[in-house]
């Protein structure tokens, strides 16, 4: 997606949407990187969800030069401290560890896994991001990357200021041979007993609301939806409005 020519002043309901972060408006950022080919691109979401969906995000993607639109849904935790994996969560066993930038194999693996990461993680690192690595031997199963300075809405072209005792979950992935082994539940658990003991309150996150599969694991370890961001391209021209989630 190109540099925006034109962002509307944000919404005085943006703000309330994120409830309890900063009042300072979103910003605009570059949205992720450009895909290494449209064949690759092709064959990827292929592999992870099937034809059907490939060919509606193909056609999307064909024409989001000219008119793009995206619905981005916000989750967040209130009360970290009540956070308890259930006994029975673990149906296969993994190796967690938080990453250095020494990891350097680790690293890139997962940047193998997220593509958009590719050439970042390292930086992300050093600048004090945390990432939660889940490993099958010495094979990357599974990662969870959290930022504590910023939440990063990419697939709506948005960034926003945390408080201090805030983070936000950037990226969730679990490779498709480790999924149905309750793995993305297991880090989530992980991160939240994580932050917990680095003093952190609320953690937030967020997923494109026709992401079925992001949004059930969500759910399904407590999180609470808030709201979604409606984002509209054309041309060159940006245009945003968050709406509450009611429930």
């Amino acid at each position: 997606m190109s540099h925006p020519a034109h962002l509307p002043e944000s919404p005085k309901s943006g703000s309330n949407v994120l409830n309890g972060l900063p009042p300072e408006d979103f910003s605009r950022r570059n949205a992720s990187p450009v895909p290494s080919g449209l064949a690759h691109k092709i064959h990827r979401n292929w592999q992870d969800y099937g034809w059907h969906i490939t060919i509606k995000k193909t056609l999307a993607y064909l024409v989001r030069s000219v008119y793009f639109r995206q619905v981005y849904r916000i989750f967040y935790r209130i009360k970290l401290e009540g956070t308890k994996p259930s006994e029975d969560i673990a149906k296969r066993r993994f190796t967690f560890k938080i990453l250095t930038v020494q990891n350097l194999d680790t690293i890139a693996q997962i940047e193998n896994i997220a593509e958009w990461l590719r050439g970042q993680l390292t930086g992300a690192i050093s600048a004090g991001q945390m990432c939660l690595v889940a490993l099958d031997g010495d094979e990357v199963a599974g990662f969870n990357l959290i930022n504590f300075d910023h939440a990063t809405l990419v697939l709506v072209n948005l960034k926003k200021k945390l408080r201090r005792d805030f983070a936000w979950s950037e990226h969730i992935a679990v490779k498709k041979e480790f999924r149905k082994t309750s793995l993305g539940s297991q880090l989530r658990f992980r991160i939240f007993q994580e932050l917990k003991g680095r003093g952190i309150l609320r953690l937030y996150g967020g997923t494109l609301r026709s992401n079925i599969a992001s949004l059930s694991l969500a759910r399904s370890v407590g999180f609470r939806e808030i709201g979604d961001i409606h984002y509209r391209k054309f041309l060159s021209f940006e245009k945003w409005h968050c709406k509450r989630v009611r429930g």
